[in-house]
């Protein structure tokens, strides 16, 4: 399992201490010459919010005042009294410049600049978890966002797929857009990919000199069914899995796991991971290579993190410790629908490698979108800081859609893995920290989600609710 990735590096500056105190000195007087020139004292997101006059970065609050000028990144007159003091949210991801008091952890904020994540250029790859609509204009669900294709998208389809009609769940997409107030991303250029390609080529028989046909394209109404219907209960994985479960024990990636002995845990395990294994999957044919038969429990271990590997991707196996800290079943279905998410990736380099022309044809946005997936494909292995960043952030990403999509509370998953992160919880866990993942889950719920109905989350029930369901 990937290794929860670190916060962004701060950039590089070749100012020597001496210049770099004068110009700190300087910042009240030059803001717009100095403060470009400047690294920030802290980035990140927004994890916590203090009014009036505070938020936490990183663990480390931030203290505002009246001087304290805020501005859109790039901005070159920062001004104390506009608009942009209205956007510290939990979520948004700002840059803090000021005087860091590293004892008490806390930043005496001079500048706060935010992001525009409302006007970045988005690309991907993922598969379609649910069509949306055909009409009149097709959305899907994919890769974490409801993405909209317009009149004005650039659009190619594969050899089997037709029209916006024939789109359907389990078809992979790579895309380009922006997102609108609403949340939905709109796609500027969208390339369907197929992964059918094996399937259509079958080996020609002895003496025959024809070319086989590809199967003909399944029919709107065909289509239709498949994405409208309902899921059966699919039982736990048997076939060819007796070699990794011996007794009490499962092995998972050459370690062995001791599996826990409270079937009530056991239960629920299996039961929720499986609530939130996509539809499109749970309809596949056994025979189907995409087929992913998952079966999830609950281990004896200390970790707090689900235990997944890229070779037995049909496993996923939860510490019963991590478990128990949960307060509700929410806060369960985010652990598990982050090793779903994981397992799905590892369908990625399949497709890419059935899909070279049309990854060529789309270039740069290829090439953005590819990057992290071409270290998967080489060794199950993320190779990069930048690789890993944003393999991280889809998997975070979708499993936030998972949930959604099975009805639980995806404004649980930061508090999740709040919970997940220390070694030993305080005794006052309104103490802890957020961890980068919930501080990138936290934006993209502002960006994508209705905020739920306030909930306490030491209940013990669910806190799933409608108001808590994408946008729009």
């Amino acid at each position: 399992m990937p290794q929860e990735i670190r916060s962004s590096r701060q950039r590089a500056i070749a100012c020597r201490r001496l210049f770099v105190t004068i110009v700190a000195a300087a910042l009240g007087g030059l803001p717009s010459a100095i403060l470009h020139a400047q690294s920030p004292t802290l980035h990140g997101y927004i994890t916590a919010l203090h009014p009036p006059n505070g938020f936490d970065i990183n663990g480390e609050h931030v203290i505002t005042s009246a001087e304290t000028r805020f501005g859109p990144i790039g901005a070159r007159n920062p001004v104390s009294n506009g608009p942009m003091r209205d956007a510290i949210e939990i979520g948004a991801w700002a840059q803090v410049f000021g005087q860091q008091d590293r004892k008490a952890k806390t930043v005496a904020a001079q500048t706060v600049l935010f992001r525009d994540d409302w006007d970045r250029k988005l690309t991907g790859l993922g598969v379609i978890e649910k069509v949306i609509s055909t009409a009149p204009e097709l959305v899907f669900a994919a890769d974490g966002y409801s993405i909209r294709v317009t009149a004005a998208t650039e659009v190619k389809f594969p050899h089997d797929v037709k029209s916006a009609a024939d789109v359907h769940a389990d078809l992979w997409v790579l895309y380009e857009g922006k997102l609108d107030q609403d949340g939905l991303l709109v796609a500027g250029k969208i390339r369907f990919l197929s992964d059918k390609h094996a399937k259509a080529k079958p080996e020609k028989a002895a003496g025959d000199s024809g070319v086989a046909a590809a199967p003909p394209p399944p029919s709107t109404a065909e289509v239709a069914a498949r994405n409208n219907a309902q899921p059966p209960n699919n039982a736990p994985r048997q076939k060819g899995f007796q070699g990794e479960v011996r007794g009490t024990e499962v092995q998972l990636g050459g370690i062995s796991y001791m599996i826990s002995n409270n079937p009530a845990l056991q239960s629920r395990v299996q039961r929720v991971g499986m609530s939130l294994v996509p539809a499109w999957q749970k309809l596949l044919p056994d025979d189907d290579p995409s087929k992913i038969q998952f079966l999830f429990i609950a281990v004896d271990d200390t970790a707090r993190e689900e235990h997944t590997s890229p070779d037995e991707d049909d496993l996923i196996l939860v510490p019963a410790q991590l478990a128990a800290r949960f307060k509700n079943e929410d806060q369960l279905a985010a652990v598990l629908a982050d090793g779903i998410a994981f397992s799905l990736q590892q369908q990625a380099p399949q497709v890419t490698q059935l899909n070279r022309a049309t990854m060529t044809e789309a270039g740069v946005m290829a090439a953005a979108s590819f990057a992290g997936f071409a270290g998967l494909a080489a060794a199950g292995v993320y190779g990069h800081e930048y690789e890993k960043k944003a393999l991280n952030e889809q998997r975070w990403r979708v499993a936030l859609q998972l949930m959604s999509d099975a009805g639980y509370d995806p404004w649980q998953a930061p508090e999740a893995w709040r919970l997940a992160a220390p070694g030993k919880l305080p005794a006052d866990t309104s103490t802890l920290k957020y961890p980068d993942r919930s501080g990138y889950q936290f934006a993209i719920l502002n960006l994508t989600y209705k905020k739920p109905a306030p909930t306490n989350v030491t209940e013990g029930g669910s806190t799933a609710n409608p108001s808590a369901s994408r946008k729009p």
